[in-house]
């Protein structure tokens, strides 16, 4: 079944309603009326942007499960081209990301910054893989300028940050990190930003290690952990070890036995991936003490 056009979102919409037993007469009210619910679902009209969020949030979805429905149960082309990026990085597939830098098309975004900005993060998936490929200053420069421009981030400016900050000079990466830990809470309140929100300040804690900014990272450090609970296990995983590498680098222990016994530990567990992904780090970190 092919993606629905625009006119058949009431079609959808009275799928969804009849599913749950619902009667057009159960949602009318005093902010949407039963005549306008008809004519949306029959094709007739669209709803405006204020009752089509009545209509959803009557029969208890939120917009974006109807989105998820609407692209009948597939992630939008934003998240493919997202978890393809991923998907390549973590496979340390170069070739595989300069395909995809090459074949990148820009017809997906209206606007040109947009394109810009999407091509930029292949490009930075590419330099953390081999640091020869390196970013031109109008690239940063573009980035910094954006992110600076935009005061109420979304889901979007969240993906940016996160996957480009590593490129970022150490005042912007603080200053911005900064600005977005004041922004976290609307993060955290959406769940399904939840998790890229706790990503992010990995990341960012990750990088500020790496240029042994030790007093910001400690600052990052606690802000994660005051937010993390029992639920976030992969979160909490991460950042003790982070917490176990600041010991280090600060010379609060003398070895990285600690380190290495911790690794061994999650390991044990099962997480092989993870317990890689901790070795790796582990093995940069100490080429750069």
């Amino acid at each position: 079944m092919s993606k629905l056009d625009l006119m058949n979102l009431g079609e959808l919409y009275r799928e969804l309603r009849t599913a749950r037993g619902l009667k057009m007469k159960d949602i009318a009210g005093k902010n949407i009326s039963q005549s306008q619910l008809s004519k949306f679902e029959t094709g007739q009209t669209m709803l405006s942007a204020d009752k089509l969020l009545v209509a959803i949030s009557s029969i208890h979805m939120s917009f974006s499960e109807f989105e998820h429905a609407y692209n009948q149960y597939e992630n939008s082309p934003f998240f493919r081209h997202s978890k393809e990026i991923s998907d390549l990085h973590s496979a340390k597939d170069i070739d595989g990301l300069n395909k995809l830098l090459k074949n990148y098309d820009k017809s997906s975004e209206a606007y040109d910054i947009y394109n810009q900005l999407n091509r930029l993060v292949i490009k930075c998936a590419v330099y953390d893989l081999d640091s020869t490929n390196t970013i031109c200053k109008e690239d940063i420069e573009l980035l910094t300028k954006y992110l600076y421009s935009i005061e109420n981030w979304t889901e979007y400016e969240l993906y940016i940050f996160g996957n480009t900050l590593h490129i970022l000079s150490e005042s912007d990466l603080i200053f911005l990190g900064k600005a977005f830990i004041e922004r976290a809470s609307l993060y955290l309140s959406i769940p399904n930003n939840k998790f890229h929100t706790q990503l992010v300040l990995l990341n960012i804690i990750i990088t500020l290690l790496y240029k042994k900014q030790g007093y910001y990272a400690d600052y990052f450090m606690k802000h994660l952990d005051k937010i993390l609970t029992y639920q976030d296990m992969f979160a909490k995983t991460i950042l003790i070890f982070l917490q176990k590498v600041l010991d280090y680098q600060e010379k609060r222990v003398t070895d990285t036995k600690n380190l290495e016994e911790y690794i061994s530990l999650i390991k044990a567990t099962g997480h092989d991936e993870v317990a890689a992904f901790l070795q790796e780090n582990l093995d940069a970190f100490i080429s750069i003490s």
